[in-house]
């Protein structure tokens, strides 16, 4: 049952730091808010993903995301994860200075730490105390603080804009994905119906396509996220909490 954890923290793989889009005004940067999402397969909870976003001081952010198996998915699979990301609100977005990541409660615990040096335009990788180096680029995101850019890329954008490029420091590795903007439906979620544009990523690596609908009136926060594979549906993670961000009209 990782699968069902994968398309939880979609939310956290599907975009990175962005460098296609051109922004049309200055962004201001959302309001302290939490999020909580099910996470769902053939019309059964299997538990449930939440988003927390604090602003410590005016340029500061702090960014969590925890997944959490239900007592149903606890039969196939036990572990939680967390994911943490600390860094700096800028005109262009968000620049992280670390990132952690934990699973922890079945056969498969890991930890991770990303600590980037903007000076030397590197990250430091730390996974099981054995540190490595890796070059980034000035446009480098962590994976989990990615749908606080797609928010502020989204919010910025010029009209006609359909395509916005990222980049995430991930295993090893600087990926790049490009993302296409889709056209707008309506969605019924447990919080509410929305008016939501969608977002559509193609996997480079598999035949993995993601999808997020995200709500203009909710500052383009993602309410629906789906995976798919091979054609077919592996799991959908929809909104069913929200503080602290107003809807807007």
């Amino acid at each position: 049952m990782r699968g069902a954890w994968l398309c939880a923290m979609a939310l956290g793989l599907l975009l990175l730091a962005a460098n296609a889009a051109t922004l049309a005004a200055p962004v201001e940067a959302p309001p302290a808010f939490s999020a909580r999402y099910d996470v769902r397969k053939a019309g059964l909870t299997l538990g449930h993903a939440e988003l927390r976003f604090r602003r410590p001081a005016q340029d500061r952010y702090l960014y969590r995301l925890s997944v959490q198996p239900n007592r149903l998915a606890g039969l196939f699979y036990s572990s939680s994860v967390r994911e943490m990301s600390i860094g700096h609100i800028q005109a262009d977005g968000f620049r992280p200075d670390v990132y952690r990541y934990t699973r922890s409660g079945g056969d498969d615990d890991r930890r991770a730490e990303l600590r980037f040096d903007w000076e030397a335009m590197r990250v430091v990788n730390d996974v099981a105390d054995r540190p490595w180096r890796m070059a980034i680029t000035p446009d480098t995101i962590d994976r989990v603080i990615s749908p606080l850019q797609l928010m502020h890329d989204l919010a910025g954008r010029d009209d006609g804009d359909d395509t916005l490029v990222y980049r995430i420091a991930d295993g090893g590795q600087l990926k790049t994905y490009e993302l296409r903007i889709g056209d707008t439906t309506q969605v019924d979620t447990p919080a509410g119906r929305f008016e939501a544009l969608t977002v559509h990523r193609s996997d480079p690596d598999s035949d993995r396509v993601t999808t997020l609908w995200v709500a203009p009136a909710l500052r383009y926060l993602a309410v629906q996220v789906e995976q798919r594979e091979a054609g077919d549906r592996n799991f959908r993670m929809v909104l069913s909490r929200l503080d602290g961000l107003d809807r807007r009209r």
